[in-house]
């Protein structure tokens, strides 16, 4: 998952283009035209809805946003405050 995340929001790549989503698939590791054959599945549209939707409940706006406990953090430039919030969690 960090792979891709670098990817888009650090590297700036362009995942919407195959070909450069199939290169980060494989550099982390991964069967990219099986995963994206499978991402592609109405099973997967519709967990996707779901994941949509509970996401909406939790009051998420955008991307990326991340969750410690209920605290929400919005924003690539919010990480150090995840690594912060998750150290100081029992």
């Amino acid at each position: 998952m960090s792979t891709i995340f670098n990817a888009y929001w650090a590297e700036r790549a362009d995942l919407s283009q195959r070909s450069v989503l199939i290169g980060v698939l494989k550099s982390a590791g991964f069967d990219a035209p099986g995963l994206i054959d499978r991402a592609n599945t109405e099973d997967m549209a519709a967990k996707l809805d779901a994941a949509t939707q509970a996401a909406a409940g939790r009051g998420v706006f955008g991307a990326p946003t991340m969750f410690v406990g209920d605290e929400m953090f919005f924003g690539n430039d919010r990480l150090d405050f995840v690594t912060k919030a998750v150290r100081s969690t029992p």
